[in-house]
């Protein structure tokens, strides 16, 4: 499982939310059926990384994040 981070936008901009997904492309899948138009962009961890040396970030989930299985994006 890797990690990714989804950026939210309009009043919640600097806030990102955590998840643990097998690639990109289900996290994508997932914030665009349950996340409508309140995220940006998916981020690596080695991007987050990077973001936090340079920006104030909020992870709203750090210590639970949102871990998706490949049956439940199959559905």
């Amino acid at each position: 499982m890797n990690t990714y981070y989804v950026s939210l936008v309009r009043s919640l901009m600097h806030y990102y939310v955590k998840f643990k997904a097998r690639d990109i492309d289900h996290v994508r899948t997932h914030v665009h059926k349950y996340y409508g138009r309140l995220w940006c962009s998916i981020y690596s961890e080695t991007e987050m990384d990077s973001f936090k040396l340079k920006y104030t970030c909020k992870v709203i989930n750090e210590d639970e994040p949102v871990y998706l299985s490949v049956t439940e994006e199959d559905d």
